[in-house]
């Protein structure tokens, strides 16, 4: 019984020296203007304010900053409709901005397979659709490679 007490006592001592430490996982300084050292996973912190700004103790602060920019992006400025939608027999495409070149469109079903390919010419495109069986078909409008919007018909 004394032997089990005594295991007992020093697992309870091990287990309360554990939470009084900081497993800490990465660390460093950084020097500049100023000099700063971080270290990541400590669990007890203070701040200080005073008339030049305030520091924080004790806690990795995270802040990330993240400059997204793309040169080679441009704005999409695309206003794509289609109607009637449902239809019966056709379907019509209309770009009201016909600001972009070399459009073009691709038909699928919907296990995915290519029904139809076409070229935009013009502000409304007619899409025949009469020889289709009534289902679910997918419209997408393309500006060479690059997929710009894709529309859902539904045929009666």
């Amino acid at each position: 019984m004394k032997k089990k007490i005594l295991l007992l006592f020093i697992l309870s001592i091990s287990i309360s020296v554990f939470s009084q430490s900081t497993n800490s996982s990465a660390g460093g300084k950084a020097t500049g203007n100023g000099s700063v050292t971080y270290t990541v996973g400590q669990n007890i912190y203070t701040t200080n304010i005073g008339t030049n700004g305030s520091v924080s103790q004790g806690v990795q602060q995270s802040l990330e900053i993240f400059v997204l920019s793309n040169k080679d992006f441009k704005e999409l400025n695309l206003n794509a409709f289609t109607y009637p939608n449902p239809t019966k027999d056709k379907i019509t495409l209309e770009l009201s901005n016909l600001e972009q070149t070399n459009l073009s469109f691709t038909m699928f079903d919907i296990k995915g397979r290519t029904l139809l390919k076409g070229v935009i010419k013009e502000k409304n495109t007619s899409i025949i659709m009469k020889d289709y069986s009534a289902g679910v078909y997918l419209l997408k409008v393309h500006q060479q490679n690059k997929e710009l919007k894709t529309f859902k018909i539904i045929k009666k």
